[in-house]
């Protein structure tokens, strides 16, 4: 049986979130082809099989569009809950960044994260819109283990929400590989330090 295929005219009547999801996912396809620089709505349109006043009734620059894909296609962090520990809930949102970083997900890999860091509206956008409401999730992670008893209040800082997303960051630039499950491990120990038995604390 021969494969149905969509035509022109039956691309062009799509409405609502329809039409915004192969937008978004047209932006996306596009940016990781030509980059942020190359980016138009032009050849978003064209990719997404629609015209350019589709993209225009719904944003009026590409910077918009691009702010909204990235919202789009970022996956949602674990948030604390009970039964879970707040070890095993931050392991679960360090593997979910490590995962986007290598570019394992539909939200751009670290390249295009880069080139979109140099642009300064974009860099505005990605701080408030992607890294804010995942590091506001990371800290609520850690306020848990506070009220579980599992980590000092006094050895929290405003940066210690920061550390693991930078780790892991700083792994995949310098090795160009992410790192592995038992490496992760190793971040959230030093974000939350294993807890040492009152046996083995020697006095001095």
């Amino acid at each position: 049986m021969p494969q149905l295929t969509q035509t022109a005219g039956s691309l062009s009547r799509r409405r609502g979130e329809v039409l915004e999801r192969a937008l978004y996912e047209a932006t996306l396809a596009e940016l990781a082809e030509v980059g942020y620089g190359g980016l138009t709505m032009e050849g978003i349109a064209a990719r997404a099989h629609t015209g350019k006043a589709a993209l225009y009734r719904r944003w009026a620059s590409k910077c918009e569009l691009v702010h909204a894909a990235l919202v789009f296609a970022l996956p949602p962090l674990p948030e604390p809950r009970s039964g879970r520990s707040a070890r095993e809930t931050l392991l679960t949102a360090f593997t979910a960044h490590r995962d986007v970083v290598a570019g394992k997900t539909a939200f751009p890999g670290l390249d295009i994260i880069h080139q979109l860091l140099h642009e300064p509206e974009m860099r505005a956008i990605f701080a408030d819109a992607v890294v804010g409401p995942r590091v506001k999730i990371i800290e609520s992670i850690l306020r848990a283990a506070v009220d579980a008893g599992d980590i000092d209040p006094a050895t929290l800082t405003p940066l210690t929400a920061r550390i693991g997303p930078a780790l892991i960051n700083q792994h995949f630039l310098l090795t160009g590989t992410p790192p592995n499950r038992r490496e992760l491990a190793l971040v959230v120990d030093t974000v939350i330090p294993p807890k040492v038995p009152a046996a083995q604390v020697q006095v001095s």
